[in-house]
C-alpha cells in the first residue's frame, strides 16, 4: 500500500469512530421506558427500572419474549426462523434498536418527556 492509501484508510476509520462516539453521546441520554411496537402499533410500554420478562404473542402464532434486567433490554426468545433479533444483544440506550423483521416487531428505548421548549409549538399555519 502506498502512503496515500494508508492516510485515506486512517481518515475513514477516524471518521467512523467519531460518528460512533457522537451517536452514543447524543442518543445515549437517560432512558427510562421500553417501547415495543408490532407492525407500527404500540403493544407494550414498561419502565426500564422494573426487571421482568414480557411475552408478545401475535394472532399468526409469532412469539417474542423480551427481558428487562440490570437497566438493559434484550430479546430472550423468538420463534422466528432466523433468530437475528436474539443475537442483537442487550440495549441500554437509544442509539440501538432491536428489530425482529419476520414478526414486524421493534423494541426501542425512550427517555423521559421533558415538557420543555422542544415540545412547544413553533408555528401555527392556517
Amino acid at each position: 500500500m502506498k502512503k496515500k492509501d494508508i492516510i485515506i484508510v486512517a481518515c475513514a476509520l477516524l471518521a467512523a469512530g467519531v460518528l460512533y462516539l457522537v451517536s452514543q453521546v447524543s442518543l445515549g441520554g437517560t432512558m427510562s421506558t421500553v417501547v415495543v411496537t408490532v407492525d407500527g402499533r404500540e403493544v407494550l410500554r414498561k419502565p426500564l427500572a422494573v426487571e421482568d420478562s414480557y411475552e408478545i404473542r401475535q394472532e399468526d402464532g409469532s412469539v417474542n419474549v423480551i427481558t428487562v434486567e440490570n437497566g438493559a433490554v434484550y430479546m430472550k426468545e423468538a420463534n422466528c426462523r432466523d433468530g437475528l433479533c436474539i443475537s442483537q444483544g442487550k440495549m441500554k440506550n437509544a442509539a440501538k434498536t432491536i428489530v425482529c423483521l419476520p414478526h414486524k416487531l421493534v423494541v426501542r428505548l425512550e427517555g423521559e418527556q421533558s415538557g420543555g421548549a422542544a415540545d412547544e409549538l413553533d408555528v401555527i399555519i392556517q
